[in-house]
C-alpha cells in the first residue's frame, strides 16, 4: 500500500514539473490607439485562467503563459477590451487599446483643443456621421435639421446648390451676421465635402464659444473630417442616384375650367351705391368676352416649367496607418439638375489628410482640400410668370418649341406678353468657382507636460457669375439684350500658435493653453454690364450702350491673444476658464480691442461614492457657464466719415458726403448665462436640459439723426436684445436584443427674444411694402400692418380694424373700416418661432435598418406675398389664381356672411399689406425616411469586400401645415431684397428619392 502511495505522488510531481517546464514568458507593451502613448495599470491576463499581470508606467508587461498558443485578455477602464493570440516565448508584443465611446469618454473637439465628454463643463452637442448620412445633400446644414436642440435650420430655397439658413438659440443681433461660425479641423472657416465629415460638434454657450471671441456671437459649429482608423489601407465607395420633384405645398394654381368659372364673378350685376343691383351674373356679357372654347385650352405652366430632375453623388476614399504616417484621401462628385428647367449644380471635391510622425515628440499634419463647382441659376421673373400666366395660353408653337410672344400676339390672355419658357431658352444665368485650402499643423511635445501646437491655413477662391438675356426675348431687353458679369477673388491666411500644458498630480489635473491667433483676408470684386449685344454673342466687349464698370476691394484683419485653463478633482469636479483678446480693424484705434472672458464648471455627481452602486442613474452631471462674446461683423470703416466718388461734375469725378463719422463706435457685447443638467438612466436613456439667457448690448445700428445734421442715420451703439430659452434633448434605447433594436432621439427648444434701449419709439424695416418694427419690449422681426377683418356682409367691401384711442393714447376699443387709410397699423406676430425641434427613430432588425426623421416648427408668422397676385380678388383678371382648400367664397350679395373674398366690383385696396396674407408658419414635416440592408460579412467576403450595404431614402416626404402657399420654410435673413418671414415665389423645395450603395474593402 505504501508503494502505491509513493508511486502516485511521484507521478503527480513529475506531471507538475512537466507542466512547469512548458510555461514560457511573454512580454509586450500597451499604448493608446488615439495618441500612441503608453497606458499604465492595464490588466493583462491569460484567458480562462487566474494568471495575470499589470502594465508598468511605460506600458510594458511580462507574464508566463503555457507553451503553444494562448489568448491574452487586455482590459482597462475607459477602453475596449481586446483579445490577442500569443505563443509562449513571444516578445515585444505591441497592443493598441481604443477608447470605449460607450463610457462617456468620447473625445469631443471644443475650442482649440479636445476633451473627454465626461469632462465637459459647457453646452455641447455632437452629431456623428452615422446620424448625418441619412440625408444626401451638398450642404451640412440641411443634414443637421432636427438633430440638435436649439439649432433652427431653414431650407428657404430648393435651388440647386442652395444652402440652409442656420440659427442657434434664436437671433441676437439686428445687423450682424447671425449664422454660426464654422470651424474645420480646428481652424476657422475652410472648405469640405459632407462625405468627408466624421462628426459635427455644436458649441452653444460662452463656456465653449468665448474662445472664438468676436466671431462666436451666433455660436460655433465644428466640423471634424475623416482620418485613418485602421492600420491596413481601407477603401470606401458610395454611389447614390435618384431624382427630385418640386414640392409646391398648397400653391396649386387653377386649371382652365376653374379659372373660367371664377372669372364669371367679374360680371355680377353690382355697382356700388346703385339702387337697382340684381347681384346676378350677366352670362351673356361674360360669354362675349370669354367663349366656351377657352375651357378646352388648358396649359399647366407650372408643369411645363418644373420637371423631375436627376441627382448623383459619387464618393471614394482610402485611409490607413503605418508606423510613421496616418493618411486619408477622399474624392467626391455631386450633381443635381434643378426641378426648374435650365437650372443645375455640380461640384467635385478632393481632400487629403496626412499626419507624419517624425518621432515620439514631433508630428506634422498636412491637409488639403480642392473643390470646383459650376451651375446655372434662374431669373426671379421667370419663376413669377411660371405661376401667374393664364391656363388658356399655349406656351408652344406649331413645332413644339417655346414661342415668342409680345403685345401683338393674338389671343394672348395673360397680363404680360411674356413666355417664360422662351425667355429661359434664350438666357444664361451661369456661375462657376474654384476653391483651395491648405492646412499645416505642427505638434511638438517639448516635455511630458508641455506641447507646442501650430495650426495654419492659406486659402484662395475665385468665383465668376453671369446674367445674360438674348435680344430675342420679349420684354425689357427685346432687340438689345443684356449682360452682367461679376468676378470675385478671395484669399487669406489664418495662423494659430499655442502652448498647451497638462499636469496630473494625484487627484488633481490641470491643463490648458496660451497663445496667439492672426487672420487676414482680402476680397477683390470686378465686373461690368451693358446692353446692345449682337444675337449669339454674350461677352462684355461687344455691348454697344449703357456700359457700366464696377469693382471694389475689402480687407479684413483680426489679431488675437487667447488662453484657457481647465481644472479637475477626482474626476468629479471640473472648472474651466478662458479669455480672448481681439483686435479688429473695423473700429477706431481707441476701440480697436475687445476682451471676451468665460468661466464654466461642472459636477459629475455620478462619480460620487453615494451613487457608485446605483443601478438607476449611470450618469448625472450639473453644469453652469457664464461669459461674453461679441461682434464686429458689420463691415469695415463704419466709424469713418466717408465720401462717395460715384458721381460726376464737369466730366470729372465728384465726391459727395456718404457716411457720418462716429469715432466712438465699438463692439456689440453678448453676455451669456447657461445652466444645464445631463442625466443617464438605466444605461438606456440620456436626458440633457439647458436653460439660457443671452443679453446682446450696444447693438450696431443705423440710428436716426436730426434733420439739421444733414444725414438721416449714422452707425451707433444702441439697444439690447435679450434671448431666453430652454433646450431639451433625449436619446434612448427603447428595445435592444440580439436581433432587434429601437432607439429614439428627441429635441425641442423654446426661445423668446425682447428688445430694449432702442433710441426711437418704433424703428421700421422691411421691403416690398411689408413692414417689420423694432421697439422696446417688442420682438425681433415683428410684422407691423393693419389687421384684416374679412368682408363686409352688406357691401362686399374689404374690412380692416381701426383702433379707438383715449386722450392718453391708449387703445380702448375698435371698429371696422373699409377705408384702408383709416386702418390701424399694429403688431401682428414675429417671423421667429416659439419652439422647434426634431423627433427621430431608428430601427434595426438583424441586417435591416430603418430611420425616420421628423422636424417641427411652431409659433412663427409668414407673410405670403405671392397671395397678393394669386388671391387678388380679380383686381387683375389676367393673373392665374390659387386653388383655395375650400374653394373661392366670393361675396355674392347683401347678407352674405360666408364670403371670404370681397366683391370684384368693390375690392379697393384689398390686396394692400395686411394680416390677410399673414399666415401661421407652423409645420410638421417627415424630413427623411431611410431604409437599408447590410450584407452578412460572409457574403461580403465572398466578393472581396469588408462590408456592403444597399439603401433607399426619401427626403421631404410630407409637410403638414395650415400655411396657404408654398413650403412655409421662408428666409430668416434680412437684407435689401428680402424680409425675414416673407414668402415670395421662391424656388420650391424638392422631394428627393435616392438609391445608395456603400462598399468597404
Amino acid at each position: 500500500m505504501t508503494r502505491k502511495i509513493l508511486l502516485i505522488c511521484s507521478c503527480a510531481l513529475l506531471f507538475c514539473l512537466k507542466g512547469f517546464s512548458q510555461s514560457l514568458p511573454v512580454t509586450g507593451r500597451v499604448v493608446s490607439a488615439l495618441d500612441k502613448q503608453p497606458i499604465a495599470g492595464v490588466t493583462v491576463s491569460v484567458k480562462g485562467t487566474s494568471n495575470g499581470a499589470m502594465t508598468k508606467t511605460d506600458g510594458t508587461f511580462s507574464l508566463n503563459v503555457p507553451a503553444g498558443k494562448s489568448t491574452l485578455t487586455i482590459s482597462f477602464i475607459g477602453y475596449i477590451t481586446k483579445n490577442v493570440e500569443v505563443t509562449g516565448g513571444q516578445t515585444n508584443i505591441q497592443v493598441q487599446l481604443a477608447e470605449d465611446v460607450q463610457q462617456l469618454n468620447d473625445v469631443v473637439v471644443v475650442g482649440y483643443t479636445s476633451k473627454k465628454q465626461n469632462e465637459l463643463t459647457s453646452a455641447v452637442t455632437v452629431v456623428s456621421s452615422n446620424k448625418l448620412k441619412d440625408v444626401t445633400a451638398n450642404d451640412i446644414g440641411t443634414m443637421l435639421q432636427g438633430k440638435v436642440a436649439g439649432l433652427q435650420v431653414v431650407n428657404s430655397s430648393g435651388a440647386p446648390g442652395a444652402i440652409a439658413e442656420i440659427r442657434l438659440r434664436g437671433v441676437s443681433s439686428v445687423n450682424a451676421n447671425q449664422s454660426p461660425l464654422f470651424v474645420v479641423d480646428g481652424i476657422i472657416g475652410g472648405n469640405y465635402d459632407p462625405n468627408d465629415v466624421e462628426s459635427i460638434t455644436v458649441l452653444k454657450d460662452a463656456g465653449a464659444t468665448a474662445l472664438y471671441g468676436s466671431q462666436a456671437n451666433a455660436g460655433v459649429i465644428i466640423v471634424t473630417t475623416k482620418t485613418a482608423k485602421q492600420g491596413e489601407t481601407r477603401f470606401e465607395a458610395k454611389i447614390s442616384t435618384g431624382f427630385r420633384t418640386a414640392d409646391f405645398g398648397k400653391m396649386k394654381m387653377m386649371n382652365s375650367n376653374e379659372m373660367y368659372d371664377y372669372q364669371k364673378e367679374r360680371y355680377r350685376d353690382y355697382i356700388v351705391g346703385a339702387p337697382d343691383n340684381t347681384y346676378k351674373i350677366d352670362l351673356a356679357a361674360f360669354y362675349r368676352e370669354y367663349p366656351l372654347s377657352l375651357r378646352d385650352q388648358d396649359y399647366n405652366w407650372s408643369k411645363e416649367s418644373f420637371k423631375s430632375a436627376p441627382i448623383y453623388n459619387f464618393y471614394l476614399s482610402a485611409s490607413g496607418k503605418t508606423e510613421k504616417n496616418d493618411y486619408y484621401v477622399g474624392a467626391s462628385y455631386y450633381k443635381e439638375k434643378g426641378t426648374f428647367i435650365n437650372t443645375n449644380f455640380e461640384r467635385v471635391n478632393l481632400r487629403g489628410n496626412s499626419t507624419y510622425h517624425f518621432s515620439k515628440k514631433l508630428d506634422v499634419t498636412n491637409n488639403i482640400n480642392l473643390s470646383a463647382s459650376q451651375g446655372k441659376s434662374y431669373d426671379y421673373m421667370d419663376m413669377y410668370y411660371s405661376f401667374l400666366n393664364m391656363p388658356w395660353d399655349n406656351p408652344y408653337d406649331a413645332n413644339g418649341q417655346p414661342r415668342y410672344v409680345d403685345s401683338s400676339t393674338p389671343g394672348w390672355q395673360s397680363r404680360d406678353p411674356i413666355n417664360p419658357l422662351h425667355t429661359i431658352q434664350n438666357s444664361d444665368h451661369s456661375y462657376k468657382g474654384f476653391n483651395i485650402n491648405y492646412d499645416l499643423g505642427i505638434n511638438y511635445r517639448i516635455t511630458n507636460w508641455l506641447t507646442f501646437a501650430s495650426t495654419n491655413r492659406v486659402s484662395a477662391s475665385f468665383d465668376k457669375s453671369m446674367n445674360y438675356v438674348s435680344p430675342l426675348t420679349a420684354g425689357t431687353y427685346h432687340g438689345t439684350g443684356y449682360i452682367d458679369e461679376l468676378n470675385t477673388l478671395n484669399y487669406g491666411v489664418i495662423s494659430n500658435q499655442l502652448f498647451k500644458f497638462d499636469f496630473k498630480m494625484g487627484d488633481h489635473a490641470i491643463n490648458g493653453f496660451v497663445g496667439g491667433a492672426f487672420e487676414s483676408s482680402k476680397i477683390e470684386y470686378s465686373g461690368g454690364s451693358g446692353k446692345g449685344l449682337p444675337e449669339g454673342l454674350k461677352v462684355l466687349n461687344v455691348v454697344s450702350n449703357t456700359q457700366q464698370v464696377n469693382g471694389y476691394n475689402n480687407k479684413y484683419i483680426l489679431q488675437s491673444l487667447l488662453s484657457q485653463v481647465n481644472y479637475s478633482y477626482k474626476g468629479r469636479y471640473f472648472v474651466s476658464g478662458s479669455y480672448r483678446y481681439d483686435g479688429s480693424a473695423n473700429f477706431s484705434p481707441n476701440n480697436k480691442y475687445g476682451g471676451f472672458p468665460s468661466i464654466s464648471a461642472a459636477w459629475l455627481a455620478s462619480n460620487e461614492e453615494f451613487l457608485a452602486d446605483n443601478s438607476i442613474i449611470n450618469n448625472l452631471k450639473i453644469r453652469g457657464a457664464y461669459g461674453f462674446t461679441g461682434t464686429q461683423d458689420i463691415g469695415a470703416s463704419r466709424y469713418l466719415g466717408l465720401f462717395s466718388l460715384t458721381t460726376q461734375y464737369n466730366s470729372l469725378v465728384g465726391a459727395v458726403p456718404y457716411q457720418l463719422e462716429n469715432p466712438n463706435l465699438t463692439w456689440e457685447s453678448k453676455r451669456q448665462i447657461n445652466a444645464g443638467i445631463d442625466i443617464g438612466l438605466f444605461k438606456r436613456v440620456n436626458l440633457t436640459v439647458d436653460v439660457y439667457r443671452n443679453d446682446t448690448k450696444d447693438l450696431l445700428l443705423q440710428v436716426s439723426q436730426p434733420l439739421s445734421v444733414g444725414f438721416e442715420t449714422k452707425w451707433d451703439n444702441a439697444g439690447t436684445v435679450i434671448n431666453k430659452g430652454i433646450e431639451v434633448g433625449i436619446n434612448s434605447t427603447n428595445i435592444k436584443t440580439k436581433d432587434f433594436e429601437w432607439s429614439t432621439d428627441f429635441t425641442i427648444n423654446f426661445n423668446n427674444n425682447k428688445l430694449s434701449g432702442i433710441p426711437s419709439d418704433i424703428v421700421k424695416t422691411g421691403s416690398w411694402g411689408i413692414s417689420q418694427i423694432y421697439r422696446n419690449g417688442g420682438n425681433l422681426f415683428e410684422f407691423y400692418m393693419p389687421k384684416w377683418l374679412g368682408v363686409d356682409a352688406q357691401t362686399g367691401a374689404p374690412v380692416w380694424e381701426k383702433l379707438i384711442y383715449n386722450t392718453e393714447g391708449k387703445a380702448v376699443g375698435s371698429e371696422k373700416t373699409s377705408n384702408y387709410a383709416e386702418a390701424t397699423t399694429q403688431e401682428m406676430g414675429s417671423a421667429l418661432p416659439k419652439y422647434q425641434g426634431g423627433f427621430n427613430n431608428s430601427f434595426r432588425y438583424k441586417n435591416f435598418n430603418l430611420r425616420v426623421s421628423t422636424y417641427f416648427n411652431y409659433g412663427n408668422k409668414v407673410f405670403s406675398n405671392n397671395l397678393r397676385f394669386t388671391l387678388n380678388d380679380l383686381g387683375d383678371p389676367k393673373f392665374n389664381q390659387i386653388q383655395l382648400p375650400d374653394g373661392p367664397k366670393v361675396w355674392t350679395g347683401p347678407g352674405d356672411t360666408q364670403a371670404t373674398q370681397p366683391s370684384p366690383q368693390n375690392n379697393t385696396n384689398s390686396t394692400e399689406t395686411s394680416s390677410r396674407y399673414l399666415k401661421d408658419g407652423s409645420y410638421f414635416t417627415i424630413r427623411n425616411i431611410a431604409f437599408s440592408y447590410t450584407l452578412p460579412t460572409a457574403w461580403a467576403n465572398k466578393i472581396a469586400m469588408k462590408g456592403v450595404s444597399v439603401g433607399v431614402t426619401a427626403d421631404n416626404v410630407a409637410t403638414f401645415s395650415n400655411f396657404l402657399g408654398q413650403d412655409p420654410q421662408t428666409t430668416i435673413t434680412p437684407n435689401g431684397f428680402s424680409t425675414p418671414g416673407v414668402s415670395d415665389f421662391k424656388y420650391p423645395n424638392n422631394r428627393q428619392y435616392l438609391l445608395t450603395v456603400n462598399f468597404n474593402f
